[in-house]
């Protein structure tokens, strides 16, 4: 069965997907959850027909296989990433940007259905694999942006000078991580009650004047 999905009433005419978009962001959603439950290689193509109940002929029609699946999520990963960067780089504090990047990295990543899928794409990048390569890349490129933007900050006085960036990255990456796999575990946490706790953890961390 093919399906559509509703649009906002409140898009412009220029904003709205087509009916070829629509069933290919469908698509990509029910691999996201297949590929959350079983891995990336554990997932079969019959499984993503069945949660995006089509039949592998209307499936195939948008993804001739499933790396091709995989590989679409890979670029949502990266423009995700560039989104992250690119709010890194807004008004406010140092602190205040990357506590707001933090939390909406969590928000993003809090979907029982899919929010394992980050487990997997970490798992992935460790391996010495194509793919693992690619999701690879794109962390370097966030973290690339986090490391120019404490550099800056230095430079201007903001934060602790003597602070050593590559450990700090460090930390702050283990600290995001950590917490998309304990809400995993805690999926009834209250996730904005975590915002002023980070704000201090980065605070404590990047150190002030």
């Amino acid at each position: 069965m093919d399906l559509d999905l509703p649009v906002s009433p409140h898009a412009s005419p220029a904003a709205l997907p087509t009916a070829h978009d629509q069933r290919r962001m469908h698509v990509l959603a029910a691999a996201r959850s297949c590929f959350s439950r079983w891995g990336f290689h554990g997932a079969s193509m019959q499984q993503i027909c069945a949660e995006a109940q089509m039949s592998p002929g209307a499936l195939y029609r948008y993804f001739p296989s499933k790396e091709a699946i995989i590989e679409a999520i890979a670029e949502e990963e990266r423009v995700d990433a560039a989104a992250c960067v690119a709010a890194l780089h807004g008004e406010g504090s140092l602190v205040d940007r990357i506590t707001a990047v933090g939390m909406d990295y969590l928000r993003q990543t809090i979907d029982p259905d899919t929010g394992g899928l980050m487990v997997e794409i970490w798992s992935e990048s460790i391996r010495n694999t194509a793919l693992g390569q690619r999701f690879h890349e794109i962390e370097a490129e966030v973290r690339r942006a986090f490391e120019a933007a404490l550099l800056r900050a230095q430079e201007s006085g903001e934060i602790d000078p003597g602070i050593d960036i590559a450990v700090v990255l460090t930390v702050l990456f283990a600290i995001g991580d950590g917490l998309v796999m304990r809400l995993q575990i805690e999926d009834d946490a209250d996730i904005e009650t975590i915002e002023p706790y980070l704000r201090r953890l980065v605070r404590g961390l990047l150190g002030g004047p």
